[in-house]
Order: C-alpha cells, then structure tokens, then sequence
C-alpha cells in the first residue's frame, strides 16, 4: 500500500513556506524597515528632498495664514477646508524638524550599542578575589533594575509606534484613491486658480504629511531597536556579574565605614540646602507681609458700597498675594522634605549595621533581633512612601486647578503673571517631593530584597507554594512561547513617492489557530464537496470520471479561498508573495511543465470523454 500525503497538508505547508518572511530567504536584505533603504535612496537625497518639502511647507503656510487668505478662496473652499490645510503644513514643517532631530541622534545610540557590545565582550570578571563587597552587588542590582524600566519602557514605544505606523499605513492606502480623484479633477480644470488647484496642493500637503509621519516613525522605530538592543546586551553582562557576586558577598567593616561616610557627606549636602531655602522661606515671609499691607490699603482706599471683587487693583493684588502665600507654604513643604531625606539618610548606616548582623550572627538573638529591625524598617518605609505619594497627588492636583485658572484668563490679563509665579512655586514643590519619592522608594526597594533574600535561605516554601510558583513560572513561560513570533515580513504602502513599510509578525499561537481552522474547515468542505459529487453521481446528472474531475478542481478551488482567508487572519498581504513572479516562478514553471502538461492532457480526456473510466 503507497503512502499518500493528504492534500490539505500539502496547501497547508504551501501556505507557510510561500508566507516566511522575504528576508529570511534574502539573506542579503536589511532587517530594519529604512526608507531610503527601500527605494535606494541614499540619506543625503531623502534629507534633501525633506529640506525641499519644508521649504514649500513654509512657503504655503505662510500664504494661508495671511488675514486675507480666507478672502480670497475660491468657490466650493470653505474655512474648514483651509483650516485643515494650514493644519497639514504646520504639522509637516514640525514633523520634519522632529525626524531630523532623530536622525541626528541615531550615530549616538549606535555608538552606546557598539560600547555595550564591546563591554560585554571585554568583561572576564572583576579584578579582586572573592568574597566580594555586597555594596557591588548593590550597585550591581540598582543599574540592573534602571536598565530594566528603560527596557520595558523601549518595548512599550516599539509597540506603539508599531501600531500607529499600521494605522498611517491604513491612512494611506485610503488616500490613494482620493489623491486620483483629486488629480483627476485638477486636469479636467483649467483654471489655475480654481477649487481643483486648490484640492490638488491640500491634497499633496496631506500625503506628504503621512510621508513625514510614517518615516519620523520608521527613523523612530530604528532609533529604539539600537536602544533596546543596548539595554538587552547590558542586562546580559549584568545578569553575568550579579550571578558571580551574588553568592561571594559579603559586609566587611570597611563596606560599613564607606557607608556611613557617604551617607553624612549626603547629610551635608542637604543641611546647607536646607539652610538656603530656609532663607528664601524667611525672604517670602517678608514679602507676604508688605503684600499683606498693600492689600489692606487697596480696601481702605475703596469707596463705600464698591463690590471688593469688582475693584481690579485689588484683585490683582489678591492674586499676588496667594502666590506669595504659595511660595511660603512651598518652601515649608520643601524645607520638610529634606529634613525627611536627611533623616533617611542618617538611617542607612543602621540597616547596613542589621544586615551584616543578620548575614554573621554571633547569637541566635542577635540575627532574630536584627531581622526584625530591618523588617521593622522597611513597614516604616513603606508608610512613608504612600505619604509621599499622596504629597505628590496633591501638588499635581494644585497644579492642574492653576493651569484651568490660567487658561480661562485673557492672553493681555495682568493676573497672568503672578498665577505664574504659583505654578512657579508649585513645581518646585513638585520636584521636591519627586526626590523625595525616589530616594524612598530605592530605600524600600533595595531593603525589600534584601528580606527576600535572606527569607528565601533561611525559610523552607511548603510544597503548594513551591507548586504554585511552579504553575505560574511554566504557564508565563507557554504564554512566552505561544506570544513567539515565528516569523516576519514587511508591508509597504507608497505615499507622496516615500514608503511607508511596517514590520509585520506573526506569532506562533496564531498561526496554529489559522493553520487548525484552515485544516479543519479544508477536511469540512472536502468531505461535504464528496457527499455532493455522490448525489450528483447517483441521480445520473453527470458521470463519475467528470464529477472526480469537478471535484477536484472544486477542491482546489476551496483550498485557495481557504488559503487567503488564513492569510487575511494573519494578515499577510498577498503582495508578499510578489517575488515569486520573477526567477523563482520561471523555475518553478520550467521545472513542473512535464507535470502540468499531463495534467492539462489528461482533463481534456476525461472532458472529452473518448476515454472513459473502466476502458
């Protein structure tokens, strides 16, 4: 008996041989979506045709945003029409400036990528002998957990922009046919200053807008790629360094005297700053007083009856005097917090101090007296963070009342200038509490894992714990896989004579959704496509050999259909297989035309019925 290969997992490996990625069967192609690149553009040409494209951008501007501008439109261009045309050049002149900025900050990130790479292929390990300061692996942690947010926070962007250049793409396929209509019309116009003109350059000013904003993306796009890639190979060595220390660590006195040395050399640091807003606070004090005075003058000299609200040099001078009070409360607020920060600091030493008699303890006492001081401490911590970020809150919230009370004022209101002086005074109080917040938070952090640390050596987990972190480290680790792109392709749509390309992936999880659905529904119609050719067979309206042949070709037919609706589901365009137009479908034609030609010569047998089944 021949082993036979089914036909639905022919078209089915067809499908995901034809759908791998171009670049993967080009080695030779670039990996990131470049603009120039694509087209063969070199960067000199594409920065000077942007220079062209702002030149003209500023040039129209400067036309539509003439008082007369709107007077002179002509018939069928209303002011919503010019308004969105003064928009798309104002966005055109700052989209390019903002791409040229990008640029010129790319040459950097590849430096910083060629540095860690360099670092991590230098690094062979520290150069004393172990153990090793436990304030390097302190260091150590503290870099690792900053490099991460950076991280997460270059991930966060890839996927934004990356559905945001998807969307640009969408824009621009819609604005294909518009701009022929567009074009179109302005033929047929003979006018040089008609309404179709005047289509035809708002219309150019749209699609150069897309042009701007997919290749700010794509040079953005690039930008973050050589910057994740920097934080991936600096998390690597570091992850290399800390699993090396990690276990030959340890408190020598001299950690404690370095310790305790730069926490006082903080101390001073925010004893003399303490000083000089103290200062400043006893100088707004003054201030409040004479402001005080002014007032009380302002209301002597108002007439009997005057509403004191109506009076506008007293409520100006009102104004003036909240942002002198403000200035007051802020310099109290922030006076406070560095006393906080300062007696932070002074509890360093101690936690150090616990943490070494927890890691060589002398009696069982001392190791359970000083665990408890450190967890003592990080409860401290903690409460005194959510202080913090309730101070924060309530700045943001005061910040946000005078930013409504200053929008809704008049550009020429004198009033303007001392609720400025309040938001002045607002954020310095704002940058405060944000130091403060984060010297709290590295505390609480830092200590927080130093518990778990040494609660995870000292502490047996029972086994549902330890089941249960195994259940939820594999069940991260198949969402990790099932997430997996298996493989990536590009899609490119032209605007204003740039393309706009979109790397596009496919994860592993969805393309074995698309490949069941394509299997099952390929078995599901081939079975009724049988059923069908039985009954039609059986009633005699059409003989068996054409019936096999119909429904072979019905088959195929189906598993095509099947075949592009899997790959709209993953959406893949069907211009990615465009490449096989060329050298490889002259192969495949020259290297199947035995095949094909027998298989030709063969329906044209059974079509013409000189030769039936069982001759």
């Amino acid at each position: 008996m021949r082993f036979q290969i089914p036909r639905w997992l022919l078209i089915s490996l067809s499908l995901w041989v034809v759908s791998s990625p171009l670049e993967a069967q080009l080695p030779g192609l670039p990996s990131k979506p470049v603009a120039a690149e694509a087209t063969g553009e070199k960067p000199d040409e594409a920065e000077a045709r942007f220079q062209q494209w702002i030149k003209e951008a500023r040039a129209a501007f400067a036309q539509v945003n003439d008082p007369s501008a709107e007077a002179q439109l002509p018939e069928g261009i209303d002011a919503a029409l010019l308004a969105d045309y003064r928009r798309d050049l104002e966005q055109i002149i700052l989209g390019i400036n903002r791409h040229l900025k990008i640029l010129a900050a790319m040459p950097e990130a590849r430096k910083a990528l060629d540095a860690a790479r360099d670092a991590d292929a230098a690094w062979t390990g520290f150069p004393g002998k172990p153990p090793y300061s436990i304030l390097i692996l302190d260091e150590l942690v503290n870099q690792q957990n900053a490099i991460q947010e950076k991280a997460a926070s270059y991930r966060s962007s890839l996927e934004l922009f990356g559905r945001t250049l998807a969307e640009i793409q969408d824009e621009a396929r819609a604005a294909e046919a518009s701009s022929r209509q567009v074009s179109a019309d302005a033929e047929e116009d003979p006018s040089e200053d008609g309404a179709a003109k005047w289509r035809l350059a708002a219309d150019r000013a749209k699609t150069r807008l897309l042009a701007v904003r997919a290749t700010f993306l794509q040079s953005n796009v690039s930008l973050l790629q050589d910057q994740a890639e920097t934080t991936r190979i600096q998390l690597a060595l570091l992850g290399r360094q800390i699993a090396l220390v990690k276990n030959r660590s340890g408190i020598t006195a001299d950690d404690l005297v370095k310790v305790s040395k730069a926490a006082a050399d903080r101390q001073t640091v925010l004893r003399k700053e303490i000083a000089a807003v103290l200062k400043r606070q006893q100088e707004a004090t003054v201030a409040k007083a004479r402001m005080q005075t002014a007032i009380d003058q302002l209301e002597k000299a108002t007439p009997e009856g005057t509403p004191l609200a109506q009076t506008p040099a007293l409520a100006l001078a009102r104004v003036k005097m909240e942002a002198t009070e403000t200035r007051v409360d802020s310099f109290q607020h922030i006076v406070e917090t560095l006393e906080s920060l300062d007696q932070l600091e002074s509890y360093g030493p101690d936690i150090y101090q616990n943490r070494r008699a927890v890691l060589e303890p002398k009696t069982k006492t001392a190791h359970d007296t000083a665990m408890q001081s450190l967890r003592s401490a990080l409860v401290r911590l903690t409460a005194w963070e959510t202080v913090i970020a309730n101070d924060l809150a309530a700045v943001n919230a005061d910040i946000r009342n005078q930013e409504s009370r200053a929008n809704s004022m008049a550009a020429d209101d004198p009033r303007l200038v001392p609720l400025s002086d309040v938001r002045v005074a607002l954020w310095d109080k704002q940058a405060v509490i944000l130091r403060g917040s984060q010297a709290v938070s590295a505390q609480r952090r830092l200590l927080a894992r130093w518990l778990g640390d040494l609660d995870r050596a000292t502490v047996a987990k029972p086994w549902a714990e330890k089941l249960t972190t195994a259940a939820g480290s594999t069940w991260s680790f198949i969402k990790q896989i099932w997430a997996t792109e298996v493989f990536k392709y590009k899609d490119t749509v032209m605007s204003a004579g740039v393309p706009i390309t979109q790397e596009r992936g496919v994860a592993l999880g969805k393309f074995i959704i698309a490949t069941l659905f394509f299997g099952l529904a390929y078995l599901t119609s081939r079975r009724i496509n049988n059923r069908l050719r039985n009954v039609v067979v059986r009633r005699g309206h059409i003989a068996e050999a054409q019936a096999k042949t119909l429904s072979n070709w019905l088959t195929l037919v189906i598993g095509f259909l099947l075949a592009v609706a899997t790959l709209h589901f993953l959406k893949i365009p069907l211009t990615v297989f465009a490449f096989f137009g060329g050298a490889l479908a002259i192969g495949l034609g020259f290297g199947t035309q035995t095949l094909i030609k027998n298989f030709i010569s063969g329906i044209i047998v059974l079509f013409e019925r000189k030769i039936r089944v069982g001759d």
